[in-house]
């Protein structure tokens, strides 16, 4: 079924969408019942990379707004860090060879092997970095941002009242 995703409720302004306030607090309960955490613990049999990238991530999401980030999205989380890191290694095995098209059959075997390996990681990653909000068009879809502190202005306009 292809058209628009849906948006968190908590980021929904009735005013905008077409969406009746007793299905907004129907959504809103439900979100909130599977906001089980937004603090996940790394699973013990990531790679080190991995890991690396899982620690990266979570930083990013502290320093949004809001959570969107919950149990539910372990399994998502898990596959987009260990596809960064499959691609990174792929990435360093065809760094030693540094050339598309080699003479040596064995050798373009390997090259063969690691551009496919580069190109299906680089697949996943692009999907899950979307549906995890990790690109401009994912946070976009979510309507999230980095926190932001206020400007002088703001400040100033927040004092007066």
């Amino acid at each position: 079924m292809r058209g628009r995703k849906p948006m968190p409720a908590q980021l929904v302004d009735i005013k905008v969408h077409k969406t009746k306030e007793d299905e907004l607090k129907r959504r809103l309960a439900a979100e909130e019942k599977l906001m089980v955490s937004s603090v996940l613990e790394p699973p013990k049999f990531l790679t080190p990379v991995a890991l690396e990238e899982w620690n990266r991530v979570l930083n990013l999401y502290q320093e949004m707004e809001i959570n969107i980030l919950s149990d539910l999205d372990r399994q998502a989380l898990i596959i987009y860090c260990e596809a960064v890191s499959i691609y990174r290694k792929a990435h360093e095995v065809w760094s030693k060879h540094q050339q598309v098209v080699n003479t040596n059959e064995d050798a373009q075997k390997i090259i063969d092997k690691t551009f496919r390996t580069m190109q299906t990681q680089s697949q996943i990653i692009s999907k899950y970095s979307e549906q995890l909000a990790l690109t401009p068009v994912g946070r976009a879809r979510m309507g999230v941002a980095k926190k932001q502190e206020p400007t002088k202005f703001e400040k100033f306009l927040m004092d007066d009242e």
